[in-house]
């Protein structure tokens, strides 16, 4: 539901899945995805409120470091519950936000809390949580079990979204403890997310076994099809994260070791009985509805000579004459026997590629070969696979080293503390396995595009972080738009900072049972 409300992925083609609904902002109070989210969240909510109700403080070290994991657990299900059905806490303190329930029986009508309200309980939890759980004490070293450095990562997170960025800067101090990055990052970041309950870098996870894979229902699934069949694999990069990955993409980890191109359906395309030189792909519109604008992809092979790259061409049958095999004017080129160069243009010091057609430029991604589905290129993201060789099998992290490093980082730069904030930076981006000029500074941050050391952090979050559902929170808590014109099933528009369709709606079920709980505006 975080993910699908950004611009790292799209949809390829319409799907009667409801997380359809998350995906281009049309979520309503019915939705499947909105009522079960909502009662899962209160279902646990309900579980360590009565926990914390009976539990006594002081018996064992055992006992209090449990008692703590219940308090960190309530912080994190109202932290995510913000996340998703309520304005950023930088909208407006007074905001409402959803249904604050705690051990203490409710008196009057049932109403939603603001955010300011609910932020306070989390962080009065987190700190109960982490004086419960300092001792010299951890339940298993496996990251599925909460311990103290989870709670503080969470701490850090919430002072984050607050702008308490002094606070932030603080608590991972403190948590480092003289530390570096790189001594509590994950030096094998390639597989970290195959083993993310016994790495350093994960503070927290969904810890599951093998025989806990959930299959086609996984998110793994959703991005990726496995030779053996499994998955889905409907939904892929976006073009603009697409280019920003691929700036370094022979070097980048984060690119090379968690995206895939399927293998061009077979036969493989061919031009002159040689492979074809790549994949040219752009956005076209699809349809006249005006009410809903969506683009598609118009997609080209490329062959190559001492020109360079062009398009190809390939016969079609003429249906009046199948015996003479020529090319047809196709639905977008109507001279179809020029060559059509791709063109190299340099964007903040990256190559951009175009073609001219009709006198127009019309910017295109050059990709290698791909499948494709309905038009759509496809590029699998395998972040999520290959638990225990499982494709489809991950223990997603929830709270991890790399977040929390650029955490500070955001802090920093907020702070006007430019050096400190590259520095976290430039340590996630070696450990990705950037170096030399790769590097962020404050001398080639501006011919790169950059106007703010917010903006290199915001854009290593979105590499770092990528597909794990912190992009809209980062961009809208931030008050900036948010810009969704690329390919895909979602319409094609800028979603601006305050825009009413951001929190998702509130679960039907709440609102007819409590009168008293309002709904979003601008949903039905």
């Amino acid at each position: 539901m975080s993910e699908f409300r950004g611009d790292n992925v799209f949809i390829a083609g319409a799907t009667s899945d409801p997380f359809m609904k998350s995906y281009d902002y049309r979520d309503v109070s019915f939705d499947e995805t909105v009522r079960y989210m909502w009662y899962c969240s209160y279902s646990i909510l309900n579980i360590v409120n009565t926990n914390i109700g009976v539990g006594t403080e002081g018996q064992s070290l055992r006992d209090d470091h449990i008692l703590g994991e219940n308090y960190f657990l309530r912080a994190y299900v109202y932290l995510n519950l913000c996340d998703l059905f309520a304005r950023p806490y930088a909208h407006g303190a007074d905001n409402p936000a959803v249904i604050l329930r705690t051990e203490k029986p409710y008196e009057g009508e049932v109403v939603r809390a603001s955010i300011g309200e609910i932020y306070a309980q989390v962080e009065s939890d987190l700190k109960k949580a982490i004086e419960l759980m300092g001792q010299d004490y951890r339940r298993d070293n496996n990251g599925g079990y909460a311990w103290k450095g989870a709670a503080q990562g969470l701490l850090s997170r919430l002072y984050l979204y607050m702008g308490r960025d002094q606070d932030v800067v603080n608590t991972v101090n403190e948590m480092l403890a003289g530390a570096s990055p790189a001594d509590v990052l994950d030096p094998d970041l390639a597989t970290y997310f195959t083993r993310t309950q016994t790495s350093r870098e994960t503070l927290w996870c969904i810890a599951l076994l093998p025989p806990e894979t959930m299959g086609n229902s996984s998110v793994a699934s959703m991005y990726f099809q496995a030779p053996n069949g499994a998955g889905w694999g409907q939904i892929y990069t976006s073009d603009p994260m697409y280019k920003l990955f691929t700036r370094y993409a022979d070097d980048d980890i984060r690119w090379r070791s968690f995206h895939q191109f399927p293998s061009p359906a077979a036969p493989a395309p061919a031009f002159q009985g040689a492979p074809v030189k790549g994949m040219a792909s752009w956005p076209i519109r699809i349809g006249n509805d005006p009410s809903y604008v969506t683009y598609g992809y118009e997609y080209r092979y490329l062959a190559e000579d001492e020109g360079g790259k062009y398009i190809i061409f390939m016969n079609k049958l003429d249906p009046a004459d199948p015996n003479n095999p020529v090319v047809l004017e196709e639905n977008f080129f109507h001279d179809t026997n020029a060559k059509i160069y791709i063109k190299e243009k340099i964007v903040n010091t990256y190559p951009e590629y175009y073609i001219t057609y009709n006198g127009a430029d019309i910017d295109v991604v050059v990709t290698p070969p791909a499948d494709v589905r309905f038009s759509y290129r496809k590029i699998f993201n395998t972040k999520f696979s290959w638990q225990d060789g499982d494709p489809m099998l991950c223990s997603m992290p929830m709270i991890r080293w790399g977040e929390v490093i650029l955490n500070r980082a955001e802090a920093y730069a907020k702070l006007n503390n430019p050096e400190a904030a590259l520095a976290d930076v430039n340590a996630i981006r070696t450990r990705a396995g950037l170096s030399g000029d790769q590097l962020m500074t404050t001398i080639n941050m501006g011919p790169r595009g950059y106007e703010t050391i917010l903006d290199v952090v915001l854009d290593e979050r979105r590499l770092e972080l990528c597909y794990e559902g912190f992009r809209y929170k980062d961009v809208f808590r931030n008050q900036r738009p948010l810009d969704r014109r690329f390919a895909g099933s979602h319409i094609w528009e800028v979603v601006n900072w305050d825009d009413p369709r951001i929190p998702h709606q509130i679960s039907e079920d709440e609102m007819v049972l409590n009168p008293g709980v309002v709904r979003n505006p601008g949903k039905l």
